[in-house]
Order: C-alpha cells, then sequence, then structure tokens
C-alpha cells in the first residue's frame, strides 16, 4: 500500500496529502475512488483474516484483528536458548577456550562444566633451507619450511576424558644452515594425530648474467588421522627463486590455521621462524665467510573450545 503516486493530478506535496488553502489560492489534494477502496480493502482483508465480521459503527476492530493475529505473548517471551526452540542436539554456551603450546606431553582435564569440547591440533611447522658459506662467485638460496596438517574434532565429554588425555606437541624443525629439518607431531591423546611438515630445500648455482635457479619448499604434513571435523594436510612451503635480472627471494613458510609462516627474506637475509604450526622461511645467501640460517618451524599446537 502506498500513496497514489502514479495516478496525475492527485496533488500530492512532499509525497502526501495536503489541505485546500484559500487564501494561497492552492487547491487541496484529490483522493482518487481506486486509491480509496484499496486502503479500504487492505484493512478489510486484515479483519477478516482474524475471523471478525467487518462493521462500519466500530473503529476498533483493526487493533483487535492485529491482537488476533499477533501472539505478543511469545513475542515477549521469545527463548534466549536453542532448548527454548526444541532444539537439543546443540553445543551450549562457550565456557572456555583452552590453549596449549608446550613441547613434551601436556594432560588435559575438561571444565567439569564442559559437556562438548572442539579440538583443533596441527603439527609443528618444517624449518626453511639454510645457506652455508658460498663460493665467491656462486649463490645459494633455500625453499621454506612446510606447515603441519591439521585435524578437527568436536567429541562428547566422557568420563575417560575428565580423567585427563594426554596432548603430545613436537617442536618445529631447528634452524638450518643446510636442507631444512622437518618439525614434529602432534596428537590428542588416541583421538587424533597430525604430522609435522617438512624442511625447504636448497640449491647452490654460479651467477652468470642469464643465471635462473629455483628450489621448492618442504612438503606440508601429510599424515592425519581421527578428525571427525576436518582431516586436512599442510600447505607446503614456497619456492626460493633467482633470477639474474630482478633478484632473488628465500621461499616462504607454509602457512597453517593459526599463522601465516616465515614471511620471503632477500638476499644474505636469515630466515624468519614460523609459529603455531606454519613453516619457517628460508635464506639466501651470497656469503663467502659466514652461513645464514634458515627460520625455525613452529611448534606444534593444540587448542580446546570447552561448552556446557
Amino acid at each position: 500500500m502506498d500513496y497514489p503516486k502514479s495516478i496525475p493530478g492527485v496533488g500530492l506535496v512532499n509525497g502526501g496529502f495536503v489541505d485546500e488553502n484559500p487564501i494561497a489560492g492552492s487547491p487541496g489534494s484529490l483522493i482518487p475512488a481506486a486509491w480509496g477502496n484499496s486502503v479500504t480493502q487492505e484493512i478489510l482483508n486484515a479483519i477478516k483474516a482474524a475471523g471478525l465480521t467487518p462493521d462500519e459503527a466500530r473503529t476498533d476492530q483493526l487493533a483487535t484483528a492485529i491482537g488476533a493475529l499477533v501472539d505478543f505473548t511469545k513475542l515477549k517471551n521469545t527463548p534466549t536458548t536453542l532448548a527454548g526452540y526444541g532444539i537439543t542436539d546443540a553445543v551450549g554456551r562457550l565456557l572456555a577456550v583452552r590453549q596449549i603450546e608446550t613441547v613434551g606431553i601436556t594432560v588435559y582435564k575438561p571444565n567439569p562444566r564442559a559437556k562438548r569440547i572442539r579440538v583443533r591440533l596441527v603439527g609443528a611447522g618444517g624449518s626453511g633451507g639454510g645457506c652455508a658459506p658460498v663460493t665467491a662467485g656462486y649463490h645459494s638460496i633455500g625453499g621454506g619450511g612446510g606447515g603441519g596438517a591439521y585435524a578437527e574434532s568436536l567429541y562428547d565429554v566422557t568420563p575417560e576424558m575428565m580423567a585427563g588425555v594426554p596432548v603430545s606437541l613436537g617442536a618445529g624443525g631447528a634452524s638450518r644452515n643446510s636442507m631444512g629439518q622437518a618439525g614434529g607431531g602432534a596428537s590428542f591423546g588416541s583421538y587424533m594425530s597430525a604430522s609435522g611438515g617438512m624442511g625447504g630445500q636448497i640449491l647452490t648455482f654460479p651467477v652468470t648474467a642469464t643465471a635462473v635457479g629455483f628450489v621448492q619448499g618442504g612438503a606440508g604434513g601429510q599424515a592425519v588421522t581421527g578428525g571427525n571435523l576436518a582431516n586436512a594436510r599442510g600447505i607446503g612451503g614456497g619456492y626460493a627463486m633467482y633470477n639474474a635480472n630482478w633478484g632473488v627471494l628465500a621461499g616462504g613458510g607454509g602457512a597453517s590455521p593459526f599463522d601465516g609462516g616465515g614471511p620471503l627474506i632477500g638476499v644474505n637475509g636469515a630466515g624468519t621462524s614460523g609459529n603455531r604450526g606454519s613453516g619457517g622461511s628460508g635464506s639466501c645467501s651470497t656469503s663467502a665467510s659466514a652461513s645464514v640460517l634458515s627460520g625455525v618451524g613452529g611448534n606444534a599446537f593444540c587448542e580446546i573450545w570447552e561448552y556446557e
């Protein structure tokens, strides 16, 4: 329903009806029969939908019809929980988010009020390929370390879990001046496990006016089991690249669900570390006297969301 804007000569002002103004000599708006009938019919439809009989002498029937058609009691008492809508198989209120990142074994015990837990687990990242001192006229480049594999599950909390679940987290691959080192795996008791990413490779080559070189990063973690929401292999580390025309970049570390990985590095720059399962970046070097080390892989990581 709207004002009769489409009917010519109605005389709307600013979109609405106006009265005649004899002093100013301006006419009032016209109310077309078709529009007046439409408004009346809109009101009658609502009255009839509520089961009422239209009565010309009454002025409260529209309000009565709205009250009959809309259950204001329910609107005022809208449920605030899923159970209030009859949904019983659902995770309740979030109690806490627990994060475990200590390398080794940590025994996790759920909050006594927790009924379900969401567990996110990632293996450790591999380190990038690093550079030992190189012969004059040569260049060395290293690929990025791979990210760890990722598993995720939603569990009902059991008495066995309440007694404690051992969470085992491996260390990220160590900084190297050679091919990168693989990261360690991770496990959430016997429920889930995720392997670590592999270390980045290295390439040493003579620098010439037309030299081009590239070497791949480490593969992402491949073995992952037990996730009932996700079992994802890790993301591989980036390629290291050299071109005599535009320069050199070491490979970036493979990302994890919790970190983007060690960023790309230029010439004679040490690699940067990964974090929470991501790979460390490689390094690149023209130094004949010193090693240029790669970035460390991020340690394995576990995050647990506890729900009532």
